[in-house]
């Protein structure tokens, strides 16, 4: 089977959807990383390349980002990662426990910038697909909770190209001085980043783990998720 590229998904959305304009376009390319692309953490974390994210159909939400932000600028567009601090309780009961309690209380999240008919948008309602969603969804509700099991306040996983559309982040968390970067390699180089555990980061500890071990890893890094999302 041929490995999927950044430039044969392009060919197969635009002859899918069949876009009338740029907006449907970049809505179009929005839904196939939401629909394609699972959210989940794997062991190549924010070492991954938007190839690697395309050809495992899983990542989370930073790797998800750089694939529609890498899709956005093959197909035309000004695109790039605006990275937020986002309150580590959008991921109560979405991660383990113990992983939870030792991340840091603002996480090191991207959101995907693109420009459109001369307006700048902000997005990440791409990380669950609907069926995903909607499950996220009611067991947040059951829980009372206000931020939880991967969504924020707010959260929604449909993007019309007409305004911002948030699942994890929200809108107070875009400002002024949110770091900005081409790309999540990018990004990692600069060290700006402090998605850390202990202190260490995240691709340090999966780093370490032996290949046998690997999947072991990522199932219970994912064991949180519900069934839709497994």
């Amino acid at each position: 089977m041929k490995a999927e590229t950044i430039g044969n998904v392009l060919e197969t959305v635009r002859r899918q959807s069949l876009p009338a304009d740029d907006r449907e376009y970049v809505v179009a390319l929005h839904d196939y990383v939401r629909d394609r692309v699972r959210f989940g953490f794997t062991t190549g974390f924010e070492g991954v390349t938007p190839e690697q994210t395309l050809a495992m159909a899983r990542g989370h939400c930073n790797a998800q980002a750089d694939l529609l932000c890498a899709l956005l600028r093959g197909a035309g567009f000004d695109a790039g990662l605006r990275f937020v601090a986002l309150d580590k309780r959008i991921l109560r009961h979405a991660v383990p426990a113990p992983v939870l309690l030792c991340l840091p209380s603002r996480l090191f999240h991207a959101v995907t910038r693109v420009q459109l008919d001369g307006r700048c948008f902000h997005i990440d309602s791409y990380i669950f697909d609907r069926p995903g969603f909607r499950q996220q969804q009611r067991r947040l509700r059951a829980s009372g909770l206000e931020r939880g099991y991967g969504l924020g306040r707010g959260a929604g996983c449909e993007w019309a190209g007409r305004a911002d559309a948030f699942s994890q982040a929200e809108p107070g968390d875009l400002r002024a001085d949110n770091p900005q970067f081409p790309t999540l390699a990018a990004a990692v180089a600069s060290r700006a980043g402090n998605n850390t555990l202990l202190g260490i980061h995240f691709n340090q500890w999966l780093g370490c783990v032996p290949g046998p071990l690997r999947r072991a890893s990522e199932r219970y890094l994912n064991s949180r998720l519900g069934p839709a999302m497994t």
